[in-house]
């Protein structure tokens, strides 16, 4: 069962340095001749898309990278007029892009605004110039204060931090200071990532390899969490996802699709989907991305199109939605798949899981204890 609401991912995959723990589909480059023709393809890809979306409302959009705030305003605005004449794009939706602090300037804000972008989410990561320059983050702290406060005045009323913790060596009091201080600024979403050392990265050589830093032990790890959570929450933020916390109203519709088995579909090379009732990616090396867009044709890889039965999707619905805080409406599951949960899966689960997973009423999902193990639980489903 669906929706005929859809959500649309812009991936844009460039950045000016890549950050030492980053491992996403991404690379270092400030050629905006480059940037302009990657544009040019994305909106060439809207127009093969075109079709296939013309029962679909576009209720989100979410233009990450990468580091969208890197491309001009003139092709930001290039950009939302190829959504607005080849989707049916909602009054209401929800229009986010991603930012880096260091490439905000007020022309781009400005340009933000007036193509309809009314959601602002900046990689901030800490407030500590120490913690920055060891993730090899292009900003400092006061940039970091100055650029919030730049796109609070430039009109923008829905604006995002990423705050990360679980850095090698970073002191709890360091965080803790991160939290205060961006609970201080007021954003209307703040997102809590803990670091993941990626092999491959710059980061996890120092760590693992050179033996520069040492790694954060896990009980630190979660201490950190917790106390973050805590210190939100009296601040009157909503815990609504295992890494996100908003004010009452303004949690993420487009990344709630993610874990509400909604459909979306992504743009750009390495961008996934789930659409039309498959799941796959587009191409991740460039070049055949772009040759597929000069060939007229979607830039899907074949190779990437993932088909699995029902008993599996159930899994990927109740493992998704555990991640929400509010967990999975066990109506929901019986419209969607018409069996009831428990009749799929052994009802003994929630006597195994005593204190960390919940049944209450309708709902079944994971206590504060829970997402610390979220993984474990979530697991038993798949």
């Amino acid at each position: 069962m669906t929706t005929n609401n859809l959500g649309l991912y812009i991936h844009i995959p460039f950045c000016r340095k890549k950050c030492k723990y980053c491992d996403f589909l991404s690379f270092p480059c400030t050629s905006e001749q480059v940037y302009r023709e990657y544009v040019t393809a994305l909106c060439m890809e809207m127009d093969s898309r075109r079709e296939d979306c013309e029962s679909y409302v576009i209720d989100s959009v979410f233009i990450g990278g990468g580091t969208p705030s890197l491309i001009s305003p003139e092709d930001i605005r290039r950009l939302m007029d190829t959504v607005r004449k080849d989707f049916h794009l909602a009054e209401d939706a929800e229009i986010t892009i991603e930012t880096n602090p260091a490439s905000i300037t007020q022309a781009k804000l400005d340009a933000y605004l007036a193509s309809g972008i009314n959601r602002i989410s900046i990689g901030i990561q800490s407030f500590d110039n120490h913690i920055l320059r060891r993730l090899g983050r292009l900003h400092d702290k006061n940039e970091a204060f100055q650029k919030i406060q730049m796109v609070r005045k430039s009109g923008f009323t829905n604006i995002n931090i990423d705050l990360m913790f679980g850095i090698p060596e970073q002191p709890m009091k360091t965080w803790l200071d991160t939290i205060r201080q961006g609970i201080f600024l007021g954003p209307q979403h703040i997102s809590l990532y803990s670091l993941q050392l990626e092999k491959g990265t710059p980061l996890y050589k120092e760590v693992y390899e050179d033996k520069l830093f040492a790694p954060t032990p896990e009980i630190l790890d979660r201490e950190m969490y917790h106390e973050a959570i805590r210190l939100l929450r009296q601040a009157g933020y909503v815990h609504y996802e295992i890494s996100n916390t908003a004010f009452p109203g303004k949690e993420s519709k487009h990344n709630l699709k993610y874990w509400s088995y909604d459909e979306y579909l992504g743009l750009g090379p390495g961008a996934s989907s789930f659409f039309g009732g498959q799941r796959f990616k587009n191409h991740e090396k460039m070049n055949r991305y772009i040759d597929a867009i000069k060939k007229h044709q979607v830039p899907m890889d074949q190779r990437s199109i993932e088909r699995y039965s029902e008993k599996e999707e159930m899994g990927i619905y109740v493992f998704t939605g555990l991640r929400k805080a509010e967990g999975i409406s066990l109506d929901d599951f019986r419209q969607r798949f018409e069996r009831d949960l428990f009749s799929v899966y052994d009802p003994a689960i929630l006597r195994r899981y005593k204190g960390l997973l919940k049944l209450s009423e309708n709902q079944l999902y994971l206590t504060d204890a829970g997402m610390d193990v979220s993984n474990t639980v979530m697991a038993e489903f798949v």
